[in-house]
């Protein structure tokens, strides 16, 4: 009886393993197949991949911010010809010649010259167009460069204006900190060019897009006239830094509470390259029996000159139980994003630059019931992303636009579809990405007020993951628990900041803030509804200094769908050490 026994325990449990997995089998081919009218082409699998990838983006984006540089070039001499017209004595000018200029060209000298030919000139005229000839050149950020008046005889009516177009001489580290080879690649000009305010300000970027630098920039005479010698002065500090974050900003389906850290390494190679790696992962307890996910980033960039070169590899996986009517069954995810990046400054001014950059990413993501691999819900997609950025600097504002034309390609291991009755999934979508940020002077307190919008266009339906998320702590606040997906809409946030300085030996810096966001999105699961819209709200406060931050804040949703399961309400919490 015993053997017996034994037989029929082997039997239950290995039909109770295969009951299991057809349940699941079964729940995945019917999401798969679209039977429910809500899982046309969108996935739970997929949104929780946008939504974990969503968040590793935030998590990693402070890590590859690089810095402005806005030098002071001289002021512009002020030239008032009106001031100028009862001149004592004078000579007839029939001719005007401007000798040594290249750099702006006969066209652009002659719209200031041309209004003094055939005129009575004294001096004071000749020294007010020698100095508008001179602001020319400012004002193109030429700021070593002068125009002279050359010793001549005025009696023929001929006028002789030189030019002398500075140039560098050379590049030198005050200190020592930055070698030859860092500073080649790091400043866009060679010496014999020249100078360019521009082109320092770039090559500052670069050196201080490296962490461990502070570098500014100084000019000395050279040893020609005109000449100039950049010397760069350093403040250097260790070449790795690091921080680590606990958080609540996950989703409840796969761990509410986050752990991440990361480590960044300056000058790799010695090239004023960067590079960074990042981890993060859940932790605590959560309401379902099991919930997971966990991410990883590795990034390196190298800028040369206007040109910059990056590597970028983002992971992140997720496991969880689905809590049936009969049976819990597990299902888990990952998705890898790996891209190359070049771009290139095509345009900087005293108030504005503006970039051009292409990228060529490849996003491949797995699917898993029970730890069976699932090929009809699991992706490979390789993606073009054009990009032009614009950055507009005001006296007290800051405004930046970003436009984006994303298009994926069948090539390589990527597929059109999986199945026969799939849609094609390959896709092309536009997005656009404003922001400002000002100070705001009320009652004698300075404010900050920032806003930033998201807008995406797609001619048809797309991924849910390659989709617009409108809710959650990146879009609308409020609702992290449940979100509008689609492929055409947009939202706005809005916040407003009160930094204050404290008198405390940590923690000294207070900045109370709140904020309002909107959200409109079409909705493909629900083709009844055609659109809708959401609303949040934040108040909060954060605690920081230089090596730690702390940031606690309340959100509410305003107005959510009643087809959201959305709890109205959340506190959220965030703590970071710097070391």
């Amino acid at each position: 009886m015993s053997v017996i026994k034994h037989w029929e325990d082997v039997a239950v449990m290995y039909l109770t393993k295969a009951w299991r997995l057809n349940v699941g089998m079964i729940l995945t081919l019917l999401c798969v197949a679209g039977s429910d009218a809500q899982a046309q082409n969108l996935s739970e699998h997929e949104k929780l991949l946008k939504q974990g990838l969503d968040r590793l983006e935030q998590q990693i984006a402070p890590l590859q911010q690089r810095p402005d540089v806005r030098l002071q070039r001289p002021e512009s001499v002020i030239t008032d010809f009106a001031a100028l017209e009862n001149a004592e004595q004078c000579f007839d000018i029939t001719t005007i010649s401007v000798q040594g200029s290249h750099k702006l060209g006969p066209k652009v000298i002659a719209q200031v010259t041309e209004p003094f030919v055939g005129q009575c000139l004294g001096l004071a005229h000749i020294n007010a167009l020698v100095a508008a000839i001179s602001n020319l050149y400012l004002e193109q950020g030429y700021i070593t460069s002068r125009a002279y008046i050359a010793p001549q005889d005025l009696s023929d009516g001929v006028l002789d204006l030189v030019v002398i177009e500075g140039v560098i001489e050379g590049f030198y580290s005050v200190d020592g900190s930055i070698n030859q080879q860092q500073l080649n690649w790091a400043f866009p000009a060679r010496p014999g060019e020249v100078l360019s305010i521009r082109a320092l300000e770039h090559g500052i970027e670069n050196l201080n897009s490296v962490g461990q630098n502070n570098a500014r920039v100084d000019l000395n005479p050279g040893s020609e006239q005109g000449d100039t010698l950049v010397a760069i002065a350093n403040q250097a500090v260790r070449p790795w830094r690091g921080s680590l974050g606990l958080n609540n900003n996950g989703v409840a389906s796969t761990g509410e509470y986050q752990l991440d850290g990361n480590l960044v390494f300056d000058n790799v190679f010695g090239l004023n390259d960067t590079g960074f790696i990042s981890a993060s992962t859940n932790i605590g307890e959560h309401e379902l029996p099991h919930a997971e996910s966990r991410s990883y980033a590795a990034s390196w960039s190298l800028p040369a000159g206007y040109w910059l070169f990056s590597l970028t590899n983002n992971y992140y996986a997720y496991e969880q139980t689905v809590v049936g009517n009969v049976i819990d069954f597990s299902i888990s995810g990952s998705s890898l994003i790996s891209g190359v990046q070049l771009g290139r400054n095509l345009y900087r001014s005293q108030t504005g630059k503006l970039d051009l950059s292409v990228g060529f990413t490849r996003k491949e993501s797995k699917n898993y019931i029970e730890d069976i691999f699932l090929e009809t819900s699991s992706r490979t997609l390789y993606v073009w992303d054009l990009t032009a950025g614009y950055r507009y600097f005001m006296p007290l504002s800051t405004l930046n636009l970003n436009a984006h034309i994303l298009k994926s390609v069948p090539w390589f291991d990527a597929k059109r579809q999986l199945v026969e009755a799939e849609d094609d999934f390959q896709f092309t979508k536009y997005q656009l990405n404003l922001g400002i940020n000002t100070n705001i002077e009320l009652g004698g307190q300075s404010l900050l007020y920032a806003a930033s919008a998201e807008l995406l266009y797609s001619p048809k339906v797309i991924l849910a993951s390659e989709g617009l998320t409108v809710g959650g702590r990146y879009s609308v606040r409020g609702l992290s628990q449940s979100s509008l997906f689609g492929y055409k809409g947009g939202y706005l946030r809005n916040d407003i900041s009160l930094p204050l300085q404290m008198d405390w030996p940590v923690l000294n810096q207070l900045q109370y803030f709140l904020g309002l966001d909107v959200g409109l999105s079409n909705l493909p699961e629900y083709p009844h509804r055609h659109w809708e819209w959401v609303a949040g709200s934040v108040v909060g406060v954060k605690l920081f200094d230089h090596n730690l931050s702390i940031t606690a804040s309340y959100a509410r949703a305003l107005r959510v769908p009643d087809f959201l399961q959305q709890k109205q309400q959340e506190i959220d919490f965030s703590v970071r050490l710097n070391f």
